[in-house]
């Protein structure tokens, strides 16, 4: 026979302590998940354990592998159960004959219910140990514990590790419900939350963990989450299978190179630089931020944490995500009462990697009981990008429906949000993201993605308001760009992160390009816009050209500020004829008229061309003016290139 494909389908157990967990996936796989001592020692699972299952193909001839993961049952262990059994399609769940439910079926199986693992076989193992009359009760309990999950209506299935007894039948509805699994995409960043780290000899550092998005490939660079650490993987192995790649839904084995060993450890994860890249800043962040939509468990389940934690509208929380962990705070805007569905906001002492999609469990800080779980709607690693209130209608996550998402998500951030952040909040590569928005009702502008009606709106506005400026200030350029957006979204200065500057300043650069505005000299003007003074300021305006009428007269900048007007009026005006170019600037505090200027230059090219160079003393007898003024406009000739200074003289550039 061939050897076996990998298939994308993680399968794993569920159940109290002591129910057989171990035992039946020996009796499936020929193999013993207990690796510890201890776990030998005292006939216990304290750890999750690692096995594979072959099974027959589609094809004749051929077989296919499926990952198991077995799960430790006991309560002290339920971190352990957590790491293990995020990320599974499949689950087994042990219910033992001679015990029946037990406190730890019913803890398991509401984590089975919050992680939405539909997919599942109720296992009643131990049937050499009860009669028929037995077995029989103990599958009616099933029944009425599953009623109110996600796991109701599930096949059930007798069997005994010890003689064999209904393994081949449960082998066979194990492949029936493989092949039937859904089927995984590679989208999205890569993410692998580690669940082991050891060095085999020869190769180095090896991680493993059930890949919760994206892919790799060997040869590609990854970063470490949360140490930054840089790594380039050498090697992979899928269910011991030799692999060029893996992808979201596979277990996977990560040869690395770029770290030790006992520098990454279970709760870290393996992630894509671009996605490092953009959370890194969160490390440094006191709080994280996600809304969520949550379900919290009820007396019905028989929970066991009291009424008193879950009717707050703030509860203390710890959040076990993948195979990492964190204490917050889980805040329902209408409160949480037990046994309800509500939605509300995470707020986390320290980040992780959760993206839109993922789903998590609450436990309760006191006592370490699960009191909930819930599907993250939407992260913000930073309080930068988050709402002031979390959002309770942030739709279902189904990246195919971006219109619907992207509504929810810039409903809050007026309009607009950095691409990079929408591609984290959707788990979408960027070119998925932009082709999703191609020709719907949302545009990239600059690197913000925006409503286009919004985005129209605001553009109109800013028109406006430099229309307005031009009506009040005729004589200006134009107006500063600070002092625009101020004047066009004065509402938003009290929360400018919900325009940001950079969206504003993409969409004043659009409306420049289609040719409504224009960038001059640090301010923004309307294309056709030509400054002009107004009736008022024509006395201003004849008085200051009357202190430069005279040629190679310069009046200091104090004469011009002596005159009998309003100082503003002063500025604004003389300003003005220094844009329109009817005063040259010579240097700081130093002005000649137009008129004097082109005079010097004329003079000074009939002089080359009967000389070909001229001295600084010459120039000042040439003009009849005083020697600075002389040196001041040789050297504004030199700072156009028309002039070149060798020594004392100057000559003409060629």
């Amino acid at each position: 026979m061939a050897a076996p494909n990998r298939i994308s389908c993680i399968i794993g157990t569920a159940g109290h302590v002591d129910h057989g967990k171990t035992t039946l996936v020996k009796a499936l796989t020929g193999m013993d998940t207990d690796r510890l001592i201890e776990e030998k020692t005292r006939g216990l699972t304290t750890d999750i354990g690692f096995a594979y299952i072959d099974m027959e193909g589609t094809a004749p001839g051929s077989s296919i592998r499926a990952a198991l993961i077995d799960v430790p049952g006991h309560e002290r262990f339920i971190k352990n159960m957590l790491a293990g059994v995020s990320g599974i399609d499949l689950v087994l769940f042990v219910v033992a004959a001679d015990d029946g439910v037990m406190p730890q079926t019913r803890e398991h199986l509401d984590i089975v219910h919050l992680l939405g693992i539909k997919n599942g076989i109720f296992v009643i193992t131990k049937c050499d140990l009860a009669d028929g009359k037995r077995v029989a009760e103990v599958r009616g309990a099933i029944e009425a514990l599953s009623r109110d999950t996600v796991l109701r209506g599930s096949p059930v299935v007798e069997v005994s590790g010890v003689t064999g007894e209904g393994i081949d039948r449960l082998k066979s509805l194990i492949r029936e419900r493989v092949l039937k699994s859904r089927c995984h995409t590679a989208s999205g960043f890569f993410r692998l939350p580690v669940d082991r780290s050891f060095t085999v000899k020869g190769f180095g550092t090896v991680v493993t963990g059930t890949i919760a998005s994206g892919a790799a490939r060997q040869g590609d660079d990854l970063r470490v989450f949360p140490t930054g650490a840089k790594v380039k993987v050498r090697g992979i192995q899928s269910l011991y299978l030799a692999a060029e790649s893996v992808s979201r839904g596979q277990r996977a084995a990560l040869n690395l190179s770029g770290v030790s060993h006992d520098e990454i450890m279970r709760g870290f994860m393996l992630v894509s630089p671009e996605l490092f890249a953009f959370v890194e800043g969160a490390l440094s962040k006191t709080r994280s931020y996600y809304d969520c939509a949550f379900e919290l468990l009820g007396k019905g389940r028989e929970a066991q944490t009291a009424a008193r934690t879950r009717t707050k509208k703030s509860v203390p929380v710890k959040v076990h995500h993948f195979t990492d962990e964190a204490l917050g705070v889980a805040r329902f805007p209408e409160g949480g009462a037990e046994g309800s569905k509500t939605s509300g906001r995470l707020i986390l002492k320290k980040p992780l990697l959760m993206l839109r999609g993922d789903r998590f469990i609450l436990q309760d800080i006191g006592d370490n009981s699960v009191i909930g779980g819930g599907e993250v709607r939407a992260p913000y690693l930073s309080k930068s990008v988050a709402p002031r209130r979390a959002r309770v209608d942030v739709p279902a996550p189904d990246v195919s429906d971006a219109d619907s998402i992207l509504r929810g998500l810039l409903l809050d951030s007026g309009g607009a949000l950095d691409k990079r952040a929408v591609s984290l909040m959707l788990n979408v590569r960027m070119d998925e993201l932009l082709n999703a928005i191609d020709g719907g009702e949302f545009a990239l502008i600059g690197d913000y993605i925006a409503d286009i009606k919004t985005a129209g709106s605001i553009k109109a506005r800013l028109t406006e308001v430099v229309r307005e400026f031009h009506g009040a200030n005729p004589s200006e350029p134009g107006i500063r760009e600070e002092e625009l957006i101020k004047r066009a979204l004065p509402q938003e200065r009290a929360s400018v992160k919900h325009r940001p500057a950079g969206f504003l300043s993409a969409l004043i650069d659009q409306l420049a390009e289609g040719g409504t505005l224009k960038r001059e000299g640090g301010t923004i003007a309307l294309a056709s816009y030509r400054p002009a003074l107004s009736g008022a300021d024509s006395k201003v305006e004849a008085a200051i050209r009357a202190l430069f009428t005279a040629p190679f007269v310069q009046p200091s900048v104090d004469e011009v500020r002596k005159l009998p007007f309003v100082r503003g009026d002063i500025d604004r005006v003389f300003n003005y004829l220094q844009r329109s170019g009817e005063i040259v600037k010579l240097k700081e505090g130093s002005f000649i008229s137009k008129g004097a200027l082109d005079a010097a230059r004329e003079r000074l090219a009939v002089h080359m061309g009967e000389k070909g160079s001229i001295r600084a003393s010459e120039f000042r007898d040439l003009l009849g003016c005083g020697r600075k003024l002389a040196i001041e406009i040789l050297e504004h000739f030199d700072g156009e290139r028309l002039t070149l200074r060798q020594g004392d003289l100057r000559v003409l550039r060629r």
